[in-house]
C-alpha cells in the first residue's frame, strides 16, 4: 500500500482512506477480496493465473497510487470487523469535567497547537497533517503510559483551548491537538480514525495504552480501526 494510504474492513467490505485526496471509498466484495488477496501475507503466493486474470484491476491500483510495487511485504495490521454491526448516534461534543479549568500556560500551548491543526488541515491537506504527527514521534524514544488523571487533565486542557478559538473544533482537529500534545510530554498515545458502512460514519479519538480516553469505550469495538498513528500496529 502507498503510505497514504489507509486500509480497513467492516463487515465484508474494505475501505479505504486516501488522505492525500481526504475521502474515503467503500469497496465493492469483489474489488475487496482482490486487495486482500494481494496484501494477506499468510496465503500462499498468488498464482500466475489469478493474477493474469486480475492484471487489469491490479494496473487501476497501481495507477491510481492505492499500491506501489516494493521489495518489501505489506508489514501493517489491517482491522476487520466482520461481525460488528456498527455504532449509531454517536453525538461527539467536546469532552471536559465539570471542573473549572483555568487559562494557564498549558492552555495557551494548547491553544497555539489546535490553531496550528486547523491551519495545516485547511491549507496543507490532511496527509501533510498526519504526516506531522508521524514526524513528532523520537525513534527510539522511550514512551511511557501516563496515569489516567493526567490524560484526563490534558483532555481538559485540549477543550478548554477548544472553547476559546472562536472556530469550530470537530473530533479529528481534538484528537490531533491532543496526539501533539501528549507526544512532547513522551506518552505513547495514537491517533485513531474509525469507521463503519451503511450508514457510513467516521470518528477519531486517541487511544492509550488499549483505552480511548474521554470518549465512547464502544468505539473501538464498534467501528473498524482505519488509521492508527504514530505508533501504528505491525503484523505480529
Amino acid at each position: 500500500m502507498a503510505d497514504h494510504v489507509y486500509i480497513s474492513q467492516f463487515q465484508d467490505e474494505l475501505i479505504l482512506l486516501d488522505t492525500k485526496k481526504d475521502k474515503y471509498t467503500i469497496c465493492s466484495n469483489e474489488f475487496s477480496e482482490l486487495l486482500l488477496a494481494l496484501l494477506d501475507l499468510k496465503k500462499p503466493v498468488l498464482s500466475e493465473d489469478f493474477l493474469l486474470q486480475k492484471v487489469t484491476a491490479i494496473q487501476q491500483l497501481i495507477n491510481e497510487g492505492i499500491i506501489e510495487r516494493k521489495k518489501n511485504p505489506f508489514t501493517y495490521y489491517i482491522d476487520r470487523k466482520i461481525d460488528s454491526e456498527g455504532v449509531s448516534n454517536v453525538d461527539w461534543t467536546l469532552p471536559i469535567e465539570k471542573k473549572k479549568v483555568d487559562f494557564n500556560f498549558s492552555v495557551f500551548q494548547a491553544l497555539v497547537t489546535l490553531i496550528y491543526i486547523h491551519f495545516c488541515i485547511k491549507f496543507k491537506g490532511l496527509y501533510s497533517t498526519i504526516q506531522l504527527i508521524k514526524k513528532s514521534r523520537k525513534i527510539g524514544s522511550n514512551y511511557i503510559i501516563p496515569q489516567g488523571e493526567e490524560l484526563v487533565c490534558l483532555a481538559n486542557t485540549v477543550s478548554k483551548a477548544c472553547f476559546i478559538y472562536p472556530k469550530r473544533t470537530k473530533c479529528l482537529e481534538w484528537a490531533m491537538t491532543f496526539i501533539l500534545l501528549a507526544l512532547k510530554r513522551n506518552w505513547k498515545c495514537n491517533l485513531e480514525i474509525g469507521v463503519q458502512n451503511y450508514p457510513f460514519f467516521a470518528h477519531a479519538w486517541v487511544e492509550c495504552d488499549g483505552k480511548v480516553v474521554m470518549d465512547s469505550g464502544d468505539l473501538r469495538s464498534g467501528l473498524s480501526i482505519i488509521l492508527n498513528e504514530p505508533f501504528r500496529k505491525l503484523i505480529t
